[in-house]
């Protein structure tokens, strides 16, 4: 009955026609500058929270009336205070490994990089492999790597690990540097050929610099998870330092955009302790995209299982599938050659495959995130869904990144109810762009990510950091949707086609609703609203008045989850 009775009195309250006699709130926020990313009341000075849920929204003369005794009353001295942000593309597994073994951003320069390894070497002796990431961008033909000036090549991991294998992902998270153990251990030798959808790179000599691409990578990933640590393992030293991450950050939910049996199983492990300060909206990785039957096995099993493994705090609400690779060493499908070249890229797995698969798993009730950079690979997934529409699907299948979209194609995004998924890296000038700039030429480099015109064409879109691939902090990638110029850069620096910038308030949006309706949890999160869960965030710096490029300085000072403080600034 109290459930009911605040409900009651916060509906009248938000009608304007004045407060009854309500029972006692646990905690309310006040004095602040609350925006709440809800069309009917934009605006609030105050929120109650009883029970984990918003009870009320609105003017702070009128939410205190609801204070007792009890309560405990939060002066937030004019803060501004938003929903819990949702990221909609991370690799919690990848991420989780690189926490457990080495880990280093991809700026660090290469007597960091040496040093970061030596630690992990006094740390753990007897490691049977040097893993980790993630390197700046790996070149081809053994062409020197930005951050470093030492070559894309397995020398230069041959001169600090040699006695064991070393793998270290790039930031694309589609190619690895490996070191000459690796290649002995596995046989892999310059007559090797490599999986479908794979390559190892060679120099002009025909010989192997070290660079394996996609499934080529993936498959020596695999090689080194068949030595995991213990789920309990996983979840407390892997997991845990990760949400922990997010937290900070002010995300209170996340799309794990394409994982492994065992990770949903320790994010369960988690939910189970009331360990896991987070949401969890996942998708299980097509068995497809794996080289061994233990992965395949598992990843056949999770799908056909889903139901087993989703807790109050995790869902397991798709397949992921993917068609294409990133920028650099031509790995992406387009609809025009790569320049001087008659090559149009390599699909990962077959688009047929694909096709038949976003169809049986819609007709399962299983929503699809497809990865495509590349316009060949984007109009692809595009067909793939209006496959779904004819069927009368209206289940929310995304584009994960949507990088080159053809200018032919932006208009199906909202014609289709196609979620355009969008990942920072490329919202404004980096190292990578001369890398594209010289593969598809300078016309489609003003093809990429045309976000202004997909949110004004009222397609549904939604913002993913693709963390490790880029750093979760989303306040530098929001401030970089605005301006498309480098975060932190002043007014006159370089952008990065900047027609495509967006406002303040549609860069929010997706980081809310945006995230929320992408994981069907529009009802539950998304917007600071009466029966929503208490999901919330306390900055330490006003965003709507600040310079907007201040805006990638911005801090959390606090994050709530379900009226929890799971993250407070010290």
């Amino acid at each position: 009955m109290r459930v009911v009775r605040v409900a009651l009195v916060c509906a009248v309250f938000v009608s304007g026609l004045g407060l009854g006699q309500a029972a006692a709130v646990e905690t309310i926020y006040t004095n602040a500058k609350v925006y709440t990313v809800d069309e009917a009341l934009p605006w609030a000075e105050a929120v109650a929270i009883d029970e984990g849920k918003f009870v009320a929204v609105g003017k702070a003369g009128e939410v205190a009336a609801l204070a007792t005794d009890e309560t405990r009353i939060i002066d937030l001295k004019g803060r501004v205070v938003l929903p819990g942000l949702v990221d909609e593309h991370i690799h919690v597994d990848m991420m989780s490994e690189n926490t457990m073994n080495v880990t280093f951003e991809p700026t660090h320069d290469y007597e960091a990089f040496k040093a970061t390894i030596a630690e992990f070497l006094k740390r753990r002796p007897d490691a049977k492999w040097v893993y980790g990431g993630n390197l700046d961008w790996l070149k081809t033909d053994g062409q020197p790597i930005d951050a470093f000036g030492q070559p894309s090549h397995k020398s230069t991991l041959d001169a600090i690990v040699s006695d064991r294998p070393a793998f270290f992902w790039d930031i694309g998270a589609h190619a690895a540097l490996v070191n000459s153990k690796l290649l002995e251990v596995y046989g892999i030798t310059r007559d090797t050929e490599p999986p479908e959808g794979g390559a190892y790179d060679k120099d002009s000599n025909g010989e192997l610099t070290g660079v394996v691409r996609e499934t080529a990578a993936g498959e020596l990933w695999e090689a080194f998870n068949e030595d995991r640590p213990s789920l309990k393992e996983i979840a407390y030293e892997g997991v845990v330092p990760v949400v922990q991450q997010l937290n900070s950050h002010g995300i209170t939910s996340f799309t794990d955009a394409g994982t492994r049996e065992f990770y949903v199983s320790a994010y369960g492990l988690l939910d189970e302790a009331d360990d896991l300060n987070i949401r969890v909206f996942a998708y299980i990785t097509d068995p497809s995209d794996w080289q061994s039957e233990e992965m395949k096995k598992g990843a056949a099993r999770a799908i056909e299982n889903r139901d087993t493994y989703s807790t109050r705090r995790v869902q397991i609400g798709g397949v992921k599938y993917i068609l294409d690779g990133s920028a650099g060493g031509q790995t992406l499908v387009l609809v025009d050659p790569f320049v001087g070249t008659d090559y149009r890229g390599p699909w990962r797995n077959p688009p047929e495959d694909f096709l038949e698969k976003i169809v049986r798993y819609d007709a399962q009730g299983l929503t699809v995130k497809t990865h495509a950079v590349g316009d060949g690979a984007i109009r692809k997934v595009l067909d793939g869904i209006a496959l779904t529409r004819k069927q009368g699907s209206t289940l929310r299948h995304s584009v994960a990144h949507a990088g080159f979209v053809n200018p032919a194609d932006r208009s199906r995004f909202a014609e289709l109810e196609a979620n355009a998924e969008l990942s920072p890296y490329f919202w404004y000038p980096t190292p990578a762009n001369e890398v594209i700039r010289e593969e598809l030429g300078e016309e489609r480099l003003g093809w990429a990510w045309p976000v202004r015109i997909l949110v004004e064409s009222g397609a549904p879109y939604s913002f993913g950091s693709d963390w490790p691939v880029t750093p979760p902090n989303p306040w530098p990638a929001i401030e970089a949707l605005i301006t498309r110029r480098d975060p932190g850069s002043g007014p006159d620096a370089p952008a990065f086609n900047a027609a495509f910038g967006i406002s303040l308030e549609q860069a929010l949006r997706g980081y809310t609703m945006g995230g929320a309706r992408a994981q069907y949890m529009e009802d539950v999160i998304g917007s600071i609203t009466v029966g929503k869960s208490a999901d919330l965030i306390v900055l330490d710096q006003d965003i709507f008045e600040v310079d907007v490029t201040r805006i990638s300085e911005t801090r959390v000072l606090q994050t709530v989850l379900e009226g929890k403080v799971v993250y407070a600034a010290e």
